[in-house]
């Protein structure tokens, strides 16, 4: 029997798992109800396992003193209203399992079942990572800073994330080079002089002063970065005033910045902070520049990705595994810090959306596909198999 087809064997024990945790969804780094349900499985495996932050969780199949790789699922849900109508859905208002999250326990759940299984065939050791805390760009930094990546340091990484299209079910995709750009949400409070409508000449109004700096950060995106260098500078909110006549004392901004060169990172933001500061006192407000949710770019390591390629194509039964590709998105993974570390590689696997129900993740609509499930677990497990020998 393949290892697909051990992973198909087990399918409505991964779709068990993957619906309790779809039913409770929980957010960022505090996931008690996930983290018990995945403590609780893994005691029934008889799987090695220590909690090395809150809700953060390693596992260990194997024998110690040669070879490791690690595999990362992360569990955090997204705050966003349910609109799937499953019999499954949330029972949690205001939270859902929009990315997958929920998912990609389940398929590395299926993952500790099956690699216990074969557990003496394992020249090395496989690490299981269940990481809290992604979608705030917080749980896999958390996790790397308490020692996830020492005692022992795997050798590789790979990480699987669920896809809608263009992949479908039954295929899986992986790439090269930076794959997922470096995410910093910036967040600029200016301050002014509150006054009547009607005489601009007694106050300092703050919404100009933040017109002006948008239009700088525009500026600097247009004319300032290589434009063969994919990048994003934007806006994505202000806030200020409350009616027509009065001058509001405060001005918020916010938004998002995503590159995947660091040099040029590095030289953006400072030269953004330095608008901020001048086009500030020109319009004689004071201002707070933060950033936060801040990862660096997620590499997919060349000669590793590559490794695993080969080894897939010609061990994984069953599944198909596209060639190598180096795609790029703009959204982030805080799995960068794990690929800053070790040798990593970031894997799609693919899954059909229903007739009419193709929504992409992050939508209160997307539906995903539970028969791909085999294929992400046959990956995790296939990919321990191989690069451990």
């Amino acid at each position: 029997m393949s290892i697909l087809q051990e992973a198909q064997a087990i399918l409505p024990e991964i779709v068990g798992w993957r619906r309790y945790f779809h039913q409770h969804p929980e957010l960022g780094m505090d996931l008690p109800v996930t983290a018990a349900k995945v403590k609780e499985v893994l005691d029934s495996l008889g799987v090695r396992y220590r909690e090395i932050i809150p809700c953060g969780i390693l596992a260990y199949i194997g024998k110690e003193g040669g070879k490791s790789i690690l595999l990362r699922g992360d569990m955090d849900a997204l705050p966003l209203e349910e609109q799937t109508g499953l019999p499954y859905c949330s029972q949690t208002p205001g939270r859902m399992h929009a990315c997958g999250h929920d998912t990609h326990t389940a398929m590395l759940l299926g993952a500790a079942k099956l690699l216990k299984q074969h557990e003496s065939e394992l020249n090395g050791l496989a690490i299981l990572m269940f990481q809290p805390g992604e979608e705030v760009l917080a749980g896999a930094k958390a996790m790397v800073d308490a020692g996830a990546l020492q005692d022992p340091k795997p050798d590789g990484a790979m990480a699987l994330h669920i896809a809608s299209s263009p992949l479908k079910t039954g295929q899986i995709a992986m790439g090269y080079g930076p794959c997922a750009a470096s995410s910093d949400c910036y967040k600029i409070t200016l301050h002014g002089k509150g006054g009547h409508g009607s005489a601009p000449q007694d106050s300092i109004n703050p919404i100009f002063c933040a017109c002006k700096i948008i239009e700088a950060f525009t500026d600097i995106a247009r004319f300032e970065i290589d434009p063969q260098q994919p990048s994003v500078v934007n806006t994505c909110s202000i806030h200020s005033g409350t009616i027509y006549n009065i001058i509001p004392e405060d001005c918020e901004i916010m938004g998002t910045v995503r590159m995947f060169n660091e040099e040029q990172r590095a030289r953006v933001l400072g030269r953004m902070q330095e608008a901020v500061e001048k086009i500030a006192s020109l319009y004689r407000c004071t201002a707070q520049w933060s950033l936060d949710l801040s990862v660096p770019c997620t590499i997919s390591d060349e000669a590793f990705s590559q490794q695993l390629h080969d080894l897939l194509v010609r061990d994984l039964d069953g599944v198909e595994v596209l060639p190598l590709s180096h795609q790029k998105m703009m959204g982030s993974e805080d799995f960068a810090w794990v690929s800053q570390n070790v040798p990593s590689c970031a894997m799609q696997v693919g899954s059909t959306a229903p007739q009419g129900q193709d929504y992409p993740a992050h939508h209160p609509k997307v539906v995903f596909d539970e028969n791909c499930f085999p294929y992400g677990t046959a990956t995790y497990v296939q990919a321990a198999l191989s690069f451990l020998k």
